[in-house]
């Protein structure tokens, strides 16, 4: 049996791994406990990690016209940073927790090493991690299409 305090929960990108693969991912990566007002992600600031919301909810927000947008909410089983863990960089905004959180984070160096280590299970977790990015992407596309047909329409 895995040390509990190590084994990722069966939920968002590892919702179907076996509890020996959530183990050895957890494994590679950190828990992190943060209270509400805490910071998860800066904007503007380097980021290159995958953060795996396990309970908690948290503002994503942006502060790039000048004051606070607030992009978006994520909950137990979201995701955030799949941009940055493939391809390191600023974060284009700010995460910050709406409540007593817990969080699992791995890094790119980290994720490398897993890569090497297990490659079956990390195989499944980058097309998990992938799918969920993709569906992120389809949304994203999807509201910026009625954003455009809106605007044009109003002219």
């Amino acid at each position: 049996m895995s040390d509990s305090s190590t084994v990722l929960p069966e939920m968002g990108f590892a919702v179907d791994f076996d509890e020996e693969e959530r183990a050895q991912l957890g494994g590679f990566g950190d828990f992190l406990s943060l209270n509400e007002g805490d910071s998860l992600i800066d904007e503007g600031q380097p980021q290159n990690s995958l953060f795996l919301v396990i309970m908690g909810t948290f503002h994503v927000q942006t502060e790039a016209t000048g004051r606070p947008v607030l992009l978006g909410s994520m909950k137990a089983g979201d995701t955030v940073g799949e941009v940055n863990i493939f391809d390191p960089g600023i974060a284009s905004a700010s995460v910050v927790s709406r409540s007593i959180s817990e969080v699992w984070k791995i890094d790119r160096s980290s994720l490398e090493q897993f890569l090497e280590a297990h490659p079956r299970s990390a195989a499944r977790f980058l097309v998990n991690v992938s799918t969920q990015l993709s569906k992120r992407l389809r949304k994203t596309n999807e509201k910026v299409a009625m954003a455009r047909e809106a605007m044009l329409d109003s002219f």
